[in-house]
């Protein structure tokens, strides 16, 4: 069996939830069965400048993952400079960008020997789009998984599944997962609930598991692990923690990851004085050193995959009580819930969670037993019957 993953964004450096979760299904399913195949079909220009895209590999095999990045053409320059210039594009670039993308993805070399075609992310109907094409053009079956949990139509950042774009490629797919009970209800309107089903997401617990000769300390060493974007709001966390060290002077907290908001993240840590106290790392592929060293983790809104991985390392996790993270973490059992953008509410949290070992060791327990239903040697399974089922349906 050959499997297309397609996923707009998957870059050397920027391993994100949706590029690990491709990456360990791919891993997984490969290593139970040597006769699974794997590749990815992803961008290299649509969302960076030519000057970052040509320094990125068109080919690139990442463990059992091979990843062909489409390269640059007229329209993704055109649409490029459009988008970063002038803020808009037009239905015209966009069909074009599709067409061309697809016309290259079509080409590439084992492409007509994929049996299912699996579509990663709903956000931007490029991708998506692609998927579907070539679905069509080889007619095999399509595959979509919703990797948001939000479908609020006034939130930027959420799914627009009723988009006639993006609603186009979910009819036309056999079968339709989501891990959110808020996207499924969505999905039941639109008329999909009969290709619809919910799937939680996945973690291999033993990759994560705390080392024993790293033990969990003091409880003052806090981790975030996010994209530094205005959607998760690191900026919150950062002013917290300036009221947390007031009482825990030797409170440390780490931020791993990058975004848009990297330098004003690090100027305010300055400004609040917090040099010596906040550290930002950067972006980092392999986080397993971070959780190790940790005791208490600070989720951001959508931060279901870390979450997981948290809890297997064997930290408490804090998070804003919205959206998925309000669906998966049980206040007060694995995890404490606090109001989303509140700086005072998130600082008295996380004052108490570290001055309170039994509380902490109680949502680490808790967070651990969680983890049981999260396992990818439950979950892939699943995935891997859906994959099943679409290949008989056309056999």
């Amino acid at each position: 069996m050959r499997i297309c993953h397609v996923w707009h964004n998957f870059y050397p450096t920027e391993f994100g939830g949706v590029e690990r979760y491709i990456l360990s299904l791919s891993n997984y399913l490969s290593e139970k069965d040597k006769n699974i195949q794997f590749l990815l079909l992803t961008d290299k220009a649509a969302y960076v400048p030519l000057t970052r895209a040509l320094k990125i590999p068109s080919f690139q095999k990442i463990n059992s993952l091979e990843v062909y990045r489409l390269d640059p053409n007229l329209s993704s320059l055109i649409g490029g400079a459009s988008r970063r210039f002038f803020h808009r594009s037009t239905n015209a670039l966009d069909h074009n960008l599709t067409v061309n993308l697809f016309k290259q993805a079509a080409q590439i070399k084992g492409m007509d020997k994929v049996d299912v075609f699996h579509v990663h992310g709903i956000w931007k109907p490029l991708y998506p789009t692609i998927g579907l094409l070539l679905s069509q053009y080889f007619h095999r079956p399509l595959v979509v998984t919703l990797h948001g949990d939000s479908v609020d139509p006034k939130n930027p950042f959420a799914m627009h599944l009723k988009e006639p774009a993006i609603l186009n490629v979910l009819k036309k797919a056999g079968v339709i997962t989501t891990f959110s009970n808020e996207a499924f209800n969505v999905l039941n309107e639109l008329g999909l609930k009969e290709k619809s089903r919910i799937v939680p997401n996945f973690v291999d617990p033993n990759f994560f598991k705390r080392p024993e000769s790293n033990i969990i300390g003091s409880g003052k060493r806090v981790l975030m692990i996010t994209r530094l974007n205005k959607s998760k709001d690191p900026m919150t966390s950062i002013r917290a923690f300036a009221k947390v060290v007031k009482q825990v002077p030797d409170a440390t907290f780490d931020i791993v990851g990058y975004g848009p908001l990297y330098q004003d993240s690090n100027r305010l840590v300055h400004e609040l004085k917090l040099g010596k106290h906040v550290t930002l790392i950067g972006m980092k592929s392999d986080v397993r050193e971070f959780l190790w060293n940790s005791d208490i983790i600070i989720g951001t809104k959508g931060s279901y995959m870390t979450t997981l991985e948290a809890w297997s390392a064997g930290l408490a996790v804090v998070a804003p009580r919205t959206g998925i993270m309000n669906q998966i973490i049980a206040d007060k059992e694995n995890g404490l819930l606090v109001p989303p953008g509140n700086a005072d509410q998130l600082a008295e949290v996380l004052i108490k969670i570290i001055k309170n070992k039994t509380q902490r060791t109680s949502l680490v327990r808790n967070g651990l037993k969680t983890i049981e239903n999260h396992d990818i040697r439950k979950v892939a399974p699943i995935i891997f019957d859906l994959y099943m089922k679409e290949l008989r349906g056309i056999n």
